[in-house]
């Protein structure tokens, strides 16, 4: 979430996060831990389970775990920090 102030009033700005996950995936489960650590809400789209969420993700041309996509834009394949600290700032 970005805090936004104007006029002395602060907003809060969400942001619709998927995260791409699959079973015994050891980078998969930091990710998911990392970003419970810091609060933010995100769907959890295993594709080990569900194959919808496997053909979701190969439909962006993405055929990798973990995967997150912001806002239906942004990608970020791996479990990337900074990249994840950048974009929801």
């Amino acid at each position: 979430m970005n805090r936004i102030v104007e006029r002395g009033i602060t907003h809060v700005k969400k942001h619709l996060i998927d995260v791409y996950i699959s079973d015994n995936c050891t980078e998969c489960d930091q990710l998911v831990n990392y970003l419970s650590e810091l609060n933010i809400s995100f769907n959890k789209k295993n594709t080990t389970v569900n194959k919808e969420n496997l053909r979701q993700l190969q439909q962006e041309n993405i055929y990798i775990t973990p995967t997150i996509i912001i806002d239906n834009y942004y990608r970020i394949i791996g479990f990337q920090q900074g990249k994840i600290k950048q974009l929801l700032r």
